[in-house]
Protein backbone atom coordinates (compact mmCIF):
# COMPACT_ATOMS: atom_id res chain seq x y z
CA UNK A 1 0.00 0.00 0.00
CA UNK A 2 1.16 3.18 -0.80
CA UNK A 3 2.30 5.68 1.65
CA UNK A 4 1.74 9.49 1.65
CA UNK A 5 5.53 9.97 0.79
CA UNK A 6 5.49 7.24 -1.62
CA UNK A 7 2.60 9.43 -3.41
CA UNK A 8 4.50 12.06 -3.18
CA UNK A 9 7.45 11.00 -4.95
CA UNK A 10 5.18 9.52 -7.51
CA UNK A 11 3.43 12.85 -8.51
CA UNK A 12 7.11 14.79 -8.34
CA UNK A 13 8.40 12.00 -10.89
CA UNK A 14 5.58 13.44 -13.38
CA UNK A 15 7.07 16.24 -16.20
CA UNK A 16 3.23 17.62 -16.51
CA UNK A 17 1.85 19.89 -13.28
CA UNK A 18 -0.36 17.61 -10.87
CA UNK A 19 -3.23 19.20 -8.85
CA UNK A 20 -5.69 17.81 -6.50
CA UNK A 21 -8.64 19.16 -4.71
CA UNK A 22 -11.49 17.51 -2.74
CA UNK A 23 -15.06 17.75 -3.91
CA UNK A 24 -15.18 20.86 -2.22
CA UNK A 25 -12.31 22.40 -4.49
CA UNK A 26 -9.89 22.98 -1.80
CA UNK A 27 -6.65 22.07 -2.91
CA UNK A 28 -4.98 19.17 -0.98
CA UNK A 29 -1.76 18.49 -2.97
CA UNK A 30 0.37 19.54 -6.10
CA UNK A 31 3.33 17.91 -7.58
CA UNK A 32 7.26 19.78 -7.69
CA UNK A 33 6.21 20.25 -11.76
CA UNK A 34 3.29 22.26 -10.75
CA UNK A 35 5.01 24.00 -8.57
CA UNK A 36 7.46 25.21 -11.02
CA UNK A 37 5.22 25.80 -13.75
CA UNK A 38 3.08 28.25 -11.53
CA UNK A 39 6.12 29.79 -9.75
CA UNK A 40 4.33 29.26 -6.60
CA UNK A 41 5.23 26.58 -3.36
CA UNK A 42 3.18 24.20 -1.93
CA UNK A 43 2.51 25.56 1.58
CA UNK A 44 1.29 28.78 -0.75
CA UNK A 45 -1.50 26.49 -2.57
CA UNK A 46 -2.33 23.79 -0.17
CA UNK A 47 -6.00 24.54 1.77
CA UNK A 48 -6.66 27.70 -0.82
CA UNK A 49 -10.00 27.18 -2.41
CA UNK A 50 -9.32 27.10 -6.41
CA UNK A 51 -12.04 29.26 -6.84
CA UNK A 52 -9.40 31.97 -5.48
CA UNK A 53 -7.04 31.03 -8.44
CA UNK A 54 -9.57 31.45 -11.16
CA UNK A 55 -8.96 34.84 -13.02
CA UNK A 56 -5.94 35.84 -10.50
CA UNK A 57 -2.90 34.27 -11.37
CA UNK A 58 -2.96 30.55 -11.87
CA UNK A 59 -5.76 29.99 -14.07
CA UNK A 60 -8.15 31.69 -16.50
CA UNK A 61 -11.50 32.49 -16.34
CA UNK A 62 -12.74 28.73 -16.43
CA UNK A 63 -11.59 26.12 -14.15
CA UNK A 64 -11.16 22.51 -14.98
CA UNK A 65 -12.26 21.57 -11.07
CA UNK A 66 -14.96 23.23 -11.12
CA UNK A 67 -16.64 21.84 -14.41
CA UNK A 68 -15.60 18.28 -13.19
CA UNK A 69 -17.78 19.18 -9.73
CA UNK A 70 -20.44 20.26 -11.89
CA UNK A 71 -20.73 17.69 -14.67
CA UNK A 72 -18.94 14.60 -12.98
CA UNK A 73 -17.00 13.87 -16.18
CA UNK A 74 -13.14 14.02 -17.02
CA UNK A 75 -12.68 17.85 -18.33
CA UNK A 76 -10.24 19.32 -20.67
CA UNK A 77 -9.74 22.77 -21.54
CA UNK A 78 -7.38 25.22 -23.03
CA UNK A 79 -6.47 28.36 -20.57
CA UNK A 80 -4.30 31.37 -21.00
CA UNK A 81 -2.68 32.16 -17.81
CA UNK A 82 -0.59 35.05 -17.05
CA UNK A 83 2.71 33.05 -14.84
CA UNK A 84 5.68 34.38 -13.48
CA UNK A 85 4.83 37.87 -15.72
CA UNK A 86 4.01 36.40 -19.05
CA UNK A 87 1.14 34.81 -20.75
CA UNK A 88 1.28 30.56 -21.11
CA UNK A 89 -0.86 28.89 -22.85
CA UNK A 90 -2.13 25.58 -20.79
CA UNK A 91 -3.80 22.73 -21.54
CA UNK A 92 -5.84 21.18 -18.21
CA UNK A 93 -7.35 17.08 -17.82
CA UNK A 94 -9.56 17.12 -14.97
CA UNK A 95 -10.28 13.74 -13.91
CA UNK A 96 -13.30 12.93 -11.39
CA UNK A 97 -12.45 10.18 -8.25
CA UNK A 98 -15.16 8.86 -7.12
CA UNK A 99 -15.80 6.91 -3.56
CA UNK A 100 -18.35 3.91 -3.19
CA UNK A 101 -21.37 6.21 -3.10
CA UNK A 102 -20.19 7.19 -6.84
CA UNK A 103 -19.87 10.56 -5.40
CA UNK A 104 -16.56 12.89 -6.28
CA UNK A 105 -14.03 12.78 -3.77
CA UNK A 106 -11.47 14.30 -5.60
CA UNK A 107 -10.47 16.21 -8.45
CA UNK A 108 -7.16 15.56 -10.38
CA UNK A 109 -5.80 17.55 -12.82
CA UNK A 110 -3.02 17.77 -15.18
CA UNK A 111 -1.52 20.39 -16.25
CA UNK A 112 0.54 21.09 -19.24
CA UNK A 113 2.95 23.60 -20.70
CA UNK A 114 1.62 23.92 -24.72
CA UNK A 115 3.37 27.47 -24.98
CA UNK A 116 6.68 26.86 -26.47
CA UNK A 117 4.33 23.73 -28.86
CA UNK A 118 2.01 26.66 -29.96
CA UNK A 119 4.54 28.78 -30.75
CA UNK A 120 6.37 26.04 -33.00
CA UNK A 121 2.87 25.45 -34.43
CA UNK A 122 2.73 28.69 -35.34
CA UNK A 123 6.11 28.85 -36.60
CA UNK A 124 5.49 26.08 -38.80
CA UNK A 125 2.53 27.04 -40.33
CA UNK A 126 4.00 30.70 -41.61
CA UNK A 127 6.75 29.10 -42.98
CA UNK A 128 4.97 26.40 -44.61
CA UNK A 129 2.94 29.65 -45.77
CA UNK A 130 6.02 31.55 -46.93
CA UNK A 131 7.13 28.14 -48.59
CA UNK A 132 3.80 28.03 -50.60
CA UNK A 133 4.44 31.95 -51.70
CA UNK A 134 7.71 30.96 -52.63
CA UNK A 135 6.77 27.90 -54.75
CA UNK A 136 3.63 30.40 -56.11
CA UNK A 137 6.39 33.28 -57.58
CA UNK A 138 8.23 29.89 -58.99
CA UNK A 139 5.25 29.19 -61.03
CA UNK A 140 4.01 33.18 -61.79
CA UNK A 141 8.11 33.26 -62.84
CA UNK A 142 7.91 30.40 -65.46
CA UNK A 143 5.20 31.81 -66.93
CA UNK A 144 7.11 35.32 -67.66
CA UNK A 145 10.02 33.95 -68.50
CA UNK A 146 11.65 34.15 -71.69
CA UNK A 147 13.35 30.83 -72.25
CA UNK A 148 14.41 29.97 -76.07
CA UNK A 149 17.97 27.95 -76.84
CA UNK A 150 19.63 28.59 -73.47
CA UNK A 151 18.50 32.71 -73.17
CA UNK A 152 16.66 32.61 -69.51
CA UNK A 153 15.26 36.06 -69.17
CA UNK A 154 13.08 36.80 -66.17
CA UNK A 155 14.94 40.09 -64.05
CA UNK A 156 14.24 43.47 -65.27
CA UNK A 157 18.09 43.78 -65.84
CA UNK A 158 17.82 40.64 -68.47
CA UNK A 159 14.40 42.09 -69.65
CA UNK A 160 16.44 45.54 -70.46
CA UNK A 161 19.38 43.50 -72.04
CA UNK A 162 16.73 40.90 -74.07
CA UNK A 163 15.22 44.56 -75.30
CA UNK A 164 18.33 46.11 -75.95
CA UNK A 165 19.43 42.46 -78.67
CA UNK A 166 16.33 43.10 -80.28
CA UNK A 167 17.14 46.28 -80.92
CA UNK A 168 20.90 45.86 -82.40
CA UNK A 169 19.16 42.86 -84.28
CA UNK A 170 17.38 44.78 -86.75
CA UNK A 171 20.49 46.58 -88.06
CA UNK A 172 24.16 45.57 -88.84
CA UNK A 173 25.42 47.64 -86.72
CA UNK A 174 28.84 46.60 -84.48
CA UNK A 175 27.72 45.34 -80.75
CA UNK A 176 29.91 44.76 -78.17
CA UNK A 177 29.06 42.80 -75.13
CA UNK A 178 30.34 43.73 -71.99
CA UNK A 179 30.36 41.49 -68.84
CA UNK A 180 32.33 38.89 -66.93
CA UNK A 181 33.57 35.56 -67.59
CA UNK A 182 30.40 33.21 -67.86
CA UNK A 183 27.30 35.54 -67.61
CA UNK A 184 25.89 34.47 -71.32
CA UNK A 185 27.88 36.48 -74.09
CA UNK A 186 27.79 33.71 -76.30
CA UNK A 187 24.11 33.08 -75.65
CA UNK A 188 23.32 37.13 -75.87
CA UNK A 189 25.31 36.70 -79.52
CA UNK A 190 23.13 33.75 -80.60
CA UNK A 191 20.40 35.86 -80.00
CA UNK A 192 21.15 38.83 -82.33
CA UNK A 193 22.13 36.61 -84.96
CA UNK A 194 18.78 34.23 -84.48
CA UNK A 195 16.57 37.46 -84.58
CA UNK A 196 18.16 39.44 -87.39
CA UNK A 197 18.04 39.47 -90.90
CA UNK A 198 21.17 37.12 -91.36
CA UNK A 199 19.30 33.87 -89.16
CA UNK A 200 19.90 31.79 -92.24
CA UNK A 201 23.47 32.76 -92.58
CA UNK A 202 26.39 31.24 -90.83
CA UNK A 203 27.47 31.91 -87.48
CA UNK A 204 30.83 31.57 -86.70
CA UNK A 205 32.14 31.92 -82.97
CA UNK A 206 36.34 32.79 -82.84
CA UNK A 207 37.85 32.64 -79.53
CA UNK A 208 40.85 35.43 -80.02
CA UNK A 209 42.45 34.42 -77.19
CA UNK A 210 42.55 30.77 -77.82
CA UNK A 211 44.37 31.33 -81.55
CA UNK A 212 48.12 30.70 -81.66
CA UNK A 213 49.48 34.62 -82.79
CA UNK A 214 51.21 32.81 -85.58
CA UNK A 215 48.08 31.57 -87.05
CA UNK A 216 45.53 34.49 -86.11
CA UNK A 217 45.61 36.03 -89.63
CA UNK A 218 45.29 32.45 -91.60
CA UNK A 219 42.82 31.61 -89.21
CA UNK A 220 40.96 34.86 -89.88
CA UNK A 221 41.53 35.65 -93.70
CA UNK A 222 42.57 32.07 -95.26
CA UNK A 223 45.29 31.25 -97.06
CA UNK A 224 46.27 30.19 -100.89
CA UNK A 225 47.43 26.64 -101.81
CA UNK A 226 51.14 26.81 -100.93
CA UNK A 227 51.31 29.59 -98.95
CA UNK A 228 53.75 28.49 -96.49
CA UNK A 229 55.40 25.56 -95.08
CA UNK A 230 52.55 22.44 -94.12
CA UNK A 231 49.78 24.94 -95.59
CA UNK A 232 47.22 22.67 -97.34
CA UNK A 233 47.39 22.45 -100.84
CA UNK A 234 43.76 23.49 -102.22
CA UNK A 235 44.19 26.94 -99.62
CA UNK A 236 41.68 27.50 -96.67
CA UNK A 237 38.89 29.57 -96.39
CA UNK A 238 39.24 32.01 -93.18
CA UNK A 239 36.40 32.60 -90.71
CA UNK A 240 35.15 35.99 -92.58
CA UNK A 241 34.98 33.70 -95.99
CA UNK A 242 32.96 31.06 -94.02
CA UNK A 243 30.72 33.85 -92.38
CA UNK A 244 29.67 35.90 -95.35
CA UNK A 245 26.00 36.96 -95.00
CA UNK A 246 26.33 35.72 -91.39
CA UNK A 247 27.74 36.74 -88.53
CA UNK A 248 30.93 36.21 -87.00
CA UNK A 249 31.22 36.53 -83.19
CA UNK A 250 34.37 37.75 -82.11
CA UNK A 251 35.16 36.36 -78.15
CA UNK A 252 37.73 37.67 -75.72
CA UNK A 253 38.72 40.46 -78.45
CA UNK A 254 40.96 42.18 -76.16
CA UNK A 255 43.51 39.20 -76.63
CA UNK A 256 44.02 40.14 -80.18
CA UNK A 257 47.44 40.88 -81.19
CA UNK A 258 47.84 44.45 -82.48
CA UNK A 259 48.77 43.46 -85.99
CA UNK A 260 45.58 41.86 -86.21
CA UNK A 261 43.92 44.61 -85.15
CA UNK A 262 45.39 46.72 -87.54
CA UNK A 263 44.05 44.33 -90.52
CA UNK A 264 40.70 43.48 -88.98
CA UNK A 265 40.02 46.88 -88.59
CA UNK A 266 40.64 47.67 -92.57
CA UNK A 267 37.98 44.54 -93.19
CA UNK A 268 35.25 46.56 -90.83
CA UNK A 269 35.98 49.60 -93.13
CA UNK A 270 36.43 48.27 -96.56
CA UNK A 271 34.68 45.17 -96.78
CA UNK A 272 37.64 43.48 -98.14
CA UNK A 273 40.72 41.09 -97.76
CA UNK A 274 43.04 38.93 -99.54
CA UNK A 275 43.92 35.49 -98.25
CA UNK A 276 47.26 34.77 -96.74
CA UNK A 277 49.75 34.54 -100.34
CA UNK A 278 46.73 35.63 -102.42
CA UNK A 279 46.32 38.48 -104.66
CA UNK A 280 42.88 38.81 -105.07
CA UNK A 281 40.10 40.83 -103.44
CA UNK A 282 37.62 38.97 -101.52
CA UNK A 283 34.51 40.97 -100.74
CA UNK A 284 32.41 39.56 -97.53
CA UNK A 285 29.29 40.67 -95.74
CA UNK A 286 29.96 40.06 -92.47
CA UNK A 287 27.85 41.43 -89.13
CA UNK A 288 30.52 41.57 -86.33
CA UNK A 289 29.67 41.23 -82.69
CA UNK A 290 32.87 41.64 -80.19
CA UNK A 291 32.56 40.39 -76.46
CA UNK A 292 34.92 40.73 -73.44
CA UNK A 293 35.47 40.89 -69.81
CA UNK A 294 37.85 43.16 -69.82
CA UNK A 295 38.50 46.97 -69.81
CA UNK A 296 39.28 47.61 -73.11
CA UNK A 297 39.03 51.68 -71.74
CA UNK A 298 42.05 50.75 -69.79
CA UNK A 299 44.01 49.23 -72.67
CA UNK A 300 43.24 51.80 -75.30
CA UNK A 301 44.98 54.32 -72.32
CA UNK A 302 47.88 51.86 -72.29
CA UNK A 303 47.88 50.91 -75.85
CA UNK A 304 47.27 47.42 -75.84
CA UNK A 305 44.49 47.79 -78.42
CA UNK A 306 44.12 50.51 -80.15
CA UNK A 307 41.47 53.47 -79.86
CA UNK A 308 40.37 53.64 -83.37
CA UNK A 309 39.40 49.39 -83.35
CA UNK A 310 37.64 50.46 -80.12
CA UNK A 311 34.80 52.65 -81.43
CA UNK A 312 34.62 50.55 -84.38
CA UNK A 313 33.53 47.92 -82.75
CA UNK A 314 31.89 50.15 -79.27
CA UNK A 315 28.72 51.40 -81.65
CA UNK A 316 26.03 49.69 -79.70
CA UNK A 317 27.56 48.47 -76.51
CA UNK A 318 25.53 45.92 -74.42
CA UNK A 319 26.60 45.02 -70.88
CA UNK A 320 24.91 41.55 -69.34
CA UNK A 321 24.90 41.84 -65.57
CA UNK A 322 26.75 39.02 -63.37
CA UNK A 323 24.32 36.20 -61.86
CA UNK A 324 24.64 37.71 -58.52
CA UNK A 325 22.92 40.67 -59.48
CA UNK A 326 20.02 38.48 -61.09
CA UNK A 327 19.23 35.59 -58.52
CA UNK A 328 15.75 35.37 -58.89
CA UNK A 329 16.61 33.83 -62.62
CA UNK A 330 18.95 31.09 -60.59
CA UNK A 331 15.79 28.53 -60.16
CA UNK A 332 15.24 29.13 -64.23
CA UNK A 333 18.90 28.26 -64.78
CA UNK A 334 18.34 25.07 -62.66
CA UNK A 335 15.09 23.60 -64.08
CA UNK A 336 16.38 24.31 -67.81
CA UNK A 337 19.69 22.66 -67.04
CA UNK A 338 17.87 19.74 -65.79
CA UNK A 339 15.54 19.39 -68.27
CA UNK A 340 18.65 19.29 -70.74
CA UNK A 341 20.32 16.57 -68.72
CA UNK A 342 17.26 14.17 -68.23
CA UNK A 343 16.75 14.55 -72.25
CA UNK A 344 20.10 13.96 -72.78
CA UNK A 345 21.21 10.84 -70.63
CA UNK A 346 17.56 9.78 -70.01
CA UNK A 347 17.55 9.83 -66.65
CA UNK A 348 15.26 11.97 -64.14
CA UNK A 349 16.81 14.05 -61.84
CA UNK A 350 15.47 16.07 -59.16
CA UNK A 351 15.99 18.72 -56.64
CA UNK A 352 14.54 19.62 -53.34
CA UNK A 353 13.78 23.34 -52.53
CA UNK A 354 16.36 23.41 -49.50
CA UNK A 355 19.08 22.79 -52.00
CA UNK A 356 17.32 25.76 -54.65
CA UNK A 357 17.55 27.73 -51.71
CA UNK A 358 20.98 27.04 -50.79
CA UNK A 359 22.01 27.82 -54.33
CA UNK A 360 20.36 30.71 -54.79
CA UNK A 361 22.55 32.53 -51.72
CA UNK A 362 25.96 32.32 -53.64
CA UNK A 363 27.42 34.87 -55.26
CA UNK A 364 28.55 32.55 -58.37
CA UNK A 365 31.54 34.69 -59.20
CA UNK A 366 31.92 31.74 -62.38
CA UNK A 367 28.19 33.26 -62.81
CA UNK A 368 26.13 30.71 -65.23
CA UNK A 369 29.14 28.73 -66.12
CA UNK A 370 30.31 27.67 -62.76
CA UNK A 371 26.25 26.90 -62.00
CA UNK A 372 26.16 24.72 -64.56
CA UNK A 373 29.33 23.13 -63.55
CA UNK A 374 28.05 22.93 -60.05
CA UNK A 375 25.03 21.49 -60.98
CA UNK A 376 26.25 18.85 -63.63
CA UNK A 377 28.73 17.60 -60.52
CA UNK A 378 25.66 17.45 -58.50
CA UNK A 379 23.32 15.21 -60.89
CA UNK A 380 26.43 13.10 -61.31
CA UNK A 381 27.34 12.29 -57.98
CA UNK A 382 23.42 12.63 -55.77
CA UNK A 383 21.68 9.35 -54.77
CA UNK A 384 18.42 8.16 -56.00
CA UNK A 385 18.16 11.06 -58.78
CA UNK A 386 17.78 13.48 -55.73
CA UNK A 387 19.78 16.70 -55.32
CA UNK A 388 20.05 17.52 -51.54
CA UNK A 389 21.39 20.32 -49.78
CA UNK A 390 24.04 17.55 -48.55
CA UNK A 391 25.30 17.27 -51.67
CA UNK A 392 26.48 20.66 -52.83
CA UNK A 393 30.00 21.04 -53.23
CA UNK A 394 31.85 21.22 -49.88
CA UNK A 395 34.10 24.32 -50.82
CA UNK A 396 31.26 26.49 -51.87
CA UNK A 397 28.59 25.94 -49.08
CA UNK A 398 30.52 24.35 -46.08
CA UNK A 399 28.69 21.13 -44.63
CA UNK A 400 25.50 22.73 -44.10
CA UNK A 401 23.74 20.12 -45.70
CA UNK A 402 25.53 17.71 -43.26
CA UNK A 403 23.98 18.59 -40.31
CA UNK A 404 22.31 16.10 -38.26
CA UNK A 405 20.53 17.01 -35.47
CA UNK A 406 21.10 15.27 -32.28
CA UNK A 407 17.90 16.19 -30.43
CA UNK A 408 14.34 16.96 -31.14
CA UNK A 409 15.01 20.74 -30.09
CA UNK A 410 18.19 20.84 -32.50
CA UNK A 411 16.13 19.34 -35.54
CA UNK A 412 13.33 22.21 -34.63
CA UNK A 413 16.33 24.65 -34.70
CA UNK A 414 18.00 23.41 -37.47
CA UNK A 415 14.54 23.64 -39.89
CA UNK A 416 13.51 27.38 -38.52
CA UNK A 417 17.00 27.67 -39.70
CA UNK A 418 16.62 27.12 -42.90
CA UNK A 419 13.24 28.55 -42.88
CA UNK A 420 14.95 31.99 -42.36
CA UNK A 421 17.58 31.65 -44.91
CA UNK A 422 15.06 30.66 -47.60
CA UNK A 423 13.54 34.02 -46.64
CA UNK A 424 16.84 35.93 -46.61
CA UNK A 425 17.00 34.51 -49.82
CA UNK A 426 13.70 35.76 -51.43
CA UNK A 427 13.24 38.56 -50.19
CA UNK A 428 17.09 40.02 -50.05
CA UNK A 429 16.78 41.60 -46.55
CA UNK A 430 16.20 41.39 -43.30
CA UNK A 431 13.26 43.90 -43.53
CA UNK A 432 11.40 42.11 -45.73
CA UNK A 433 12.31 38.55 -44.71
CA UNK A 434 10.90 39.17 -41.16
CA UNK A 435 7.78 41.05 -42.49
CA UNK A 436 6.90 37.68 -44.35
CA UNK A 437 7.49 35.61 -41.27
CA UNK A 438 5.71 37.95 -39.34
CA UNK A 439 8.38 38.51 -37.00
CA UNK A 440 10.31 41.48 -35.79
CA UNK A 441 13.20 42.42 -37.52
CA UNK A 442 15.76 42.52 -34.43
CA UNK A 443 14.05 39.25 -33.52
CA UNK A 444 15.42 37.77 -36.95
CA UNK A 445 18.53 38.81 -36.81
CA UNK A 446 19.07 37.85 -32.83
CA UNK A 447 18.19 34.38 -34.47
CA UNK A 448 19.87 34.29 -37.12
CA UNK A 449 23.15 35.08 -35.12
CA UNK A 450 22.31 32.42 -32.59
CA UNK A 451 22.08 29.68 -35.38
CA UNK A 452 24.90 30.92 -37.07
CA UNK A 453 26.87 30.44 -34.06
CA UNK A 454 25.47 27.15 -33.34
CA UNK A 455 25.53 25.09 -36.88
CA UNK A 456 28.69 26.98 -37.69
CA UNK A 457 30.57 25.12 -34.76
CA UNK A 458 28.80 21.90 -36.08
CA UNK A 459 30.58 22.44 -39.75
Amino acid sequence: MLMQKDLDNLLDLFYDGVIITDRNGTIVKVNKAYQRLTATSADQLIGMDIRDTVGVQLHSNESSTMRVLEEKRPVTIIQRARLDHEFKELMTTGMPMFNEQHEIEFVVNCVRDMTELSQLKWHLNEIEKMNRNYLEEIKTLKQMQVHENGLVVYSKAMLDVREAALKVAAVDSPVMLRGESGVGKEVIAKFIHRNSKRAKGAFIKVNCGAIPASLMESEFFGYEAGAFTGANKEGKAGFFELADKGTLFLDEIGDMPLDLQVKLLRVLEEQEFRRVGGVKTIRSDVRIIAATNQELETMVEQKTFRKDLYYRLQVYPIVIPPLRERKEEIPLFIEHFLKNYQEKNAIQIQITLEAVQLLCQHNWPGNIRELINVLERMAITCDNNTILPEHLPRELFGNLGKIIPKTFQEEIDLFEYQGMKRALALHKSTRKAALALQMSQPTLVRRMKQFDQKFRNDL
